[in-house]
């Protein structure tokens, strides 16, 4: 087993998750070996990460909102097994050639795979940092898995983004087609994200497969697919002096104009700025693009939106509540279609269960992402197991597992209080 973790929510609560979630996930496979398929392996051990850091983070302030990414790779046999979540990244470097097996469950990543940004824009795009999942953050969270048929002399590669937000593919692909072997190009690799800027941290795992009896070559070994393929002041000679008080009165003359026009040139410059600048945030409980400059309240709604932040993943939730980074105009309206993508797909528009039996009701409810609440009344004249009340009304967005409470008629008479 290998894998990286890139823990997120300040310096002590990131490295507490990241080690607590390579922990819980080393255990969970030790444990389980043999018990359950590999695919289900992998992604029950991220699972029980996410659960144990969730439980972690609501257990103290102090580790509110903390979370990290994971990039596991676990070979059993002739076969690798992935488990991902965030934005850290698994590649496989296979005769020359690199290929990213991982997406990035980002924000700019999905502006890059709708054609909005380019790869390039995305390594300097100000919400770069903002990830859409992460373990720790939600109760439950969906995990990426996939698998990869090997061959001796695969390598396979996962790195933080502290890597592959700054080195592109190329770079790393050039690296691992050098001399040496996983400890060089691992070494080799940090120092080429340093020397670029270093401005995060870099973990860098490399794994080469060599043959074994349990893993041997493989014709028409299965292609990987992933994001890559779809997917910064002389006096003139011979002149007559000027009287003293004259040239005083001139020389503060002239610092006077200079002074007017530096403020002039000053309020200018900040006041073309404050028109260019633009950032999302919050207003009223719903999503905002604000005109101007994100602090000092000297900012103007420039665009009122109906998404509800609440509906938002709550890594994403926590990070506009903050005020994302100043963008251009263009880039804010992409923000703004990217956070309403995001909360559609993370709420559900609740059914009219009204009149309709309680299993049919629920169902109906469960179909969309959505629990029922059920609460059983007493009606005379009224068919037992009917709903004749819900809670929220019919076309409600709301998020997804939300309680409905629906009111059900029961047979017979009220039981009585214990």
């Amino acid at each position: 087993m290998f894998a990286v973790a890139d823990g997120m929510g300040g310096h002590q609560a990131g490295e507490v998750a990241s080690s607590m979630a390579l922990s819980v996930v080393g255990q969970y496979i030790e444990d389980n070996i043999g018990l359950i398929s590999p695919e289900k392996l992998v992604e029950k051990a991220a699972s029980a990460a996410n659960a144990a850091l969730y439980t972690k983070a609501s257990s103290s302030a102090k580790f509110r909102q903390m979370g990290t990414t994971l990039s596991l790779l676990y070979r059993e046999g002739d076969t690798a097994y992935l488990a991902h979540v965030g934005d850290s990244r698994a590649y496989l470097f296979r005769e020359g050639l690199l290929k990213r097996i991982t997406r990035d469950h980002s924000l700019v990543a999905t502006l890059v795979e709708e054609g909005e940004i380019t790869e390039e824009e995305a390594r300097t795009h100000p919400q770069r940092n903002i990830i859409l999942r992460a373990l720790g953050l939600e109760p439950q969270v969906e995990i990426d898995v996939s698998a990869v048929r090997i061959q001796p002399g695969d390598v396979f590669l996962l790195a933080s983004d502290g890597l592959t937000g700054l080195v592109p593919d190329e770079g790393i692909a050039r690296v691992m087609a050098g001399e040496g072997g996983p400890a060089e190009w691992s070494r080799l690799l940090v120092d080429a994200a340093l020397d670029a800027g270093g401005t995060d941290n870099v973990s860098v795992v490399v794994v080469r497969i060599l043959e074994s009896e349990t893993v041997v070559p493989v014709r028409g070994a299965r292609p990987v697919t992933d994001a890559s393929d779809l997917p910064p002041g002389t006096v003139e000679e011979g002149a007559r002096p000027a009287h003293p008080d004259r040239r005083r009165i001139r020389n503060w003359l002239i610092v006077g104009a200079v002074i007017v026009a530096v403020l002039a040139a000053g309020f200018g410059t900040a006041y073309y700025f404050y028109n260019k600048t633009f950032w999302v945030g919050v207003r009223n409980g719903k999503v905002a693009m604000y005109r101007g400059f994100p602090f000092w309240d000297l900012s103007v709604v420039e665009q009122q939106t109906d998404i509800d932040v609440n509906l938002l993943p709550a890594a994403l939730r926590e990070r506009v509540q903050d005020k994302l980074e100043p963008e251009s105009k263009r880039n804010a309206l992409k923000t703004l279609e990217t956070l309403k993508n995001e909360a559609v797909k993370n709420s559900s528009v609740v059914p009219d269960v009204e009149g309709k039996k309680f299993t049919v009701a629920r169902d109906m409810l469960e179909a969309v992402g959505l629990r029922a609440a059920p609460e059983l009344v007493s009606r005379t004249g009224i068919a037992a197991d009917l709903v004749i009340d819900q809670d929220p009304e019919p076309g409600t967005r709301v998020g997804k597992g939300t309680m409905v409470k629906i009111k059900v008629v029961m047979s017979g008479s009220p039981a009585k209080e214990v």
